[in-house]
């Protein structure tokens, strides 16, 4: 340090005390950028960071931002000042950037450059550890404003503030993979306890069917042998016994296919998720008094297709039990579903113009909370909310067509999947 002056000693020390005090990279690097432009006069200065892999870099941005800021990472193979991230030259020097072939090639992010008029630039490496982990970027709209002096002293700049970013990068990092640790923690319990709550709630409805083929279906079965054996022991009956006989056994045949369906959405497998829902939908009004009017439009061109037959079968357990909570408790005089969907997101909206639903508890045990489960479990979007203002429920649905971070299932949430959707 003895060719180098008091002043800039001064000035590093400040850039130094800067430092002190701040817990995020980007706030630590825009406290410095201040102390930075006494030593090196700038109108526009950056920092690139680049990723573990070395495969991307973020850019930090003090005073006017331009786009280099707007994407959390960008690929290093497309950036300007590639080779100095690449440790392929100790640093860049330009009197005139927007006409220096070594920022511009196919495919570089260097819109910036021209846009924000980036003419004299220095490029410096950030190092710790022994490697490179950015380059601090200084650059004035003027043409031939720096030296190899300057270079220099922004080679001592950044070898200053280098170990503290690189340590707070660390620490950031620490943080996020600690968070993403407790939220898929979190995520697992939740699912836990929301599928042994669901499964609870499946094993009450089988005890409920096994009930209702005991005391209705085995009953009526059971009557229809009974006047079979009388016919056999008469060697006679009537027609209009036979008739009659005939009609309970078309009764039992209906009822069993309802139970079945309950437990198996057959039209689901056959026809698809629209269809399973129309008549769910058809079947859960037609008793109903008053009359309610229902209608369902599906605008998804056959999106419902493309999802697995576990999200199919979801989806369809949740809107059938939206349907249900409106016909059971909302009095509506309406119940509509729509069928959407983007080039991500598929979408089924049930609507009624009903009593409203008031606040909803997602742990809330019971149908809704059956919903939210479901809905955990395939990964589903599910919202409730006020119709309009008169009154009435929107049950929003929504599911990614292929995962959002591409990463499938673990094998405890696919068992748990399949054992409760």
């Amino acid at each position: 340090m003895s060719d180098v002056s008091p002043q800039l000693i001064d000035r590093l020390l400040a850039i130094s005390r800067a430092l002190a005090g701040h817990i995020d990279p980007g706030s630590a690097f825009r406290a410095t950028a201040i102390e930075i432009g006494t030593l090196i006069p700038h109108d526009h200065i950056d920092l690139a960071v680049l990723s573990q892999d070395g495969r991307m870099h973020a850019c930090y941005e003090a005073g006017f931002h331009t786009s280099w800021s707007e994407l959390a990472q960008h690929p290093v193979e497309g950036s300007p000042i590639r080779y100095v991230l690449w440790g392929k030259t100790p640093y860049l020097l330009s009197d005139n950037a927007l006409v220096d072939d070594r920022f511009h090639f196919a495919g570089a992010f260097d819109g910036p450059i021209f846009a924000a008029k980036l003419r004299s630039r220095i490029i410096v490496p950030l190092r710790a550890r022994g490697s490179v982990i950015g380059a601090l970027n200084i650059s004035r709209h003027e043409i031939g404003c720096y030296t190899l002096a300057d270079v220099a002293v922004a080679q001592q700049c950044a070898d200053l503030i280098a170990p503290y970013i690189f340590a707070l990068i660390q620490t950031e990092e620490a943080r996020r993979a600690m968070l993403a640790e407790s939220e898929t923690r979190n995520r697992a319990e939740l699912l836990r306890v929301g599928a042994s709550q669901l499964t609870e709630g499946m094993e009450r409805e089988r005890r409920r069917m096994a009930m209702d083929l005991h005391d209705q279906t085995l009953g009526d079965l059971a009557r229809i042998a009974r006047q079979v054996s009388a016919f056999r022991s008469r060697g006679m009956a009537r027609t209009a016994q036979l008739a009659d006989l005939e009609q309970e056994i078309a009764g039992c045949l209906a009822e069993l296919r309802h139970i079945v369906d309950d437990m198996r959405p057959s039209v689901l497998e056959l026809f698809g998720l629209r269809d399973a829902v129309e008549a769910h939908l058809n079947r859960s009004v037609a008793r109903a008094k008053p009359p309610i009017a229902v209608r369902i439009a599906d605008t998804s061109d056959g999106s419902a297709d493309s999802l697995s037959e576990t999200m199919r079968t979801a989806l369809y357990r949740i809107v059938q039990e939206a349907i249900n909570n409106a016909v059971r408790h909302a009095a509506p005089s309406r119940i509509e579903v729509l069928l959407t969907s983007t080039d991500s997101v598929f979408s089924v909206v049930v609507t009624d113009d009903g009593h409203g639903c008031g606040t909803i508890d997602p742990a809330a045990q019971g149908g809704i909370g059956h919903m939210h489960t479901r809905a955990a479990l395939v990964g589903a979007r599910l919202r409730f909310e006020p119709a309009g203002r008169k009154g009435g429920t929107r049950v929003l649905i929504e599911i990614d067509r292929a995962p959002a971070d591409g990463k499938p299932a673990t094998a405890g949430e696919q068992q748990a999947v399949s054992e409760v959707a």
